[in-house]
């Protein structure tokens, strides 16, 4: 898929064989739902792999996941090409622009932060960095699952505690962040449900995931990314998801993802992904609430919410 156009630059597609791929079901991997799923982008031929949109949650998901081997040979390579090691250029700009939509966040009292798929913590830390300049040097604890050694956070007043997956995080979090990874994961089902857990009252939640598929049907060449992506969570999915999930709270906002890259690291990518976010953004500070959005051609949604 080299000469292919990347729909992130953090991964790239892969073709898999027939031995390499699980059978299809009729259940959305996702939502749970068994109402029919229609194809709406092939991945791949032979074998036949397809994209198949579901009317309950509106999430894509792939018709023919990847075994866990398979997976895991994948993401061996994952981040071997680099020091990076979170999906994010500029850790301190997706922190001031995380926090803009959890006012309530900015108190003087400890506080924990569950860092989903977080790679290294850069994400978190950055976060509680601008925290604590507003809040003094009130504690934090930060819970990173990944299997990527958190870093050293560099404040005392700063704790991380690396998990491996979620079965041995404790519930409770003040802050739960969600960024780029519900859609690498073939049982979303699960996933989604144990983070959830994880919430407690007035707890605030992030979730960035990829939404190319709008982009990829005009563009044909354009690497989805699979199987390191094999879901597609768009402003539909995110629009549901409080009813979805039966969570008891709000959806504080539902919008175009931060542009990942900057001017600095890959300045071509970067200026196209303000393009093609531009109409939405106007879109959306013209529209009324409950419109849907029309323009979809953005790459990327994400989505805030609170549980009560």
């Amino acid at each position: 898929m080299n000469s292919m156009v990347q729909a992130t630059g953090f991964h790239r597609g892969k073709r898999l064989g027939a031995p390499g791929v699980e059978d299809a079901t009729e259940m959305c991997p996702v939502c749970h739902s068994s109402r029919p799923r229609r194809p709406i982008f092939r991945v791949q031929s032979d074998p036949d792999i397809d994209m198949l949109e579901c009317a309950t949650c509106g999430a894509a998901s792939a018709s023919h996941m990847p075994k866990p081997d398979v997976l895991e040979s994948y993401y061996a390579e994952y981040y071997s090409h680099g020091p990076l090691r979170h999906t994010l250029h500029n850790p301190g700009r997706f922190a001031r622009h995380v926090l803009r939509a959890m006012p309530n966040l900015r108190r003087s009292a400890p506080l924990r932060i569950l860092d989903y798929g977080g790679g290294d913590g850069s994400l978190s830390i950055a976060i509680a960095k601008v925290l604590h300049r507003d809040r003094k040097s009130a504690p934090i604890t930060i819970d990173v699952v990944d299997f990527s050694e958190p870093r050293d956070p560099e404040d005392p007043d700063v704790s991380m505690d690396a998990h491996r997956d979620l079965t041995t995080v404790e519930a409770g979090h003040d802050l739960i962040l969600a960024s780029a990874i519900f859609e690498h994961i073939p049982d979303a089902y699960t996933a989604i449900n144990q983070v959830i857990a994880c919430a407690g009252s007035g707890t605030y939640m992030y979730a960035r995931t990829p939404f190319v598929l709008p982009l990829a049907r005009i563009i044909r060449s354009i690497d989805i990314t699979y199987p390191g992506h094999v879901h597609d969570m768009g402003s539909v999915f995110w629009g549901k998801f409080i009813k979805t999930f039966g969570i008891n709270g709000g959806l504080l906002s539902s919008r175009p993802s931060l542009v990942e890259t900057t001017f600095a690291h890959a300045p071509a990518r970067t200026v196209l992904a303000h393009t093609l976010k531009a109409p939405a953004v106007l879109e959306q500070a013209l529209r009324r609430h409950n419109r849907p959005p029309r323009w979809n051609l953005v790459g990327g949604w994400e989505a805030v919410m609170r549980f009560e």
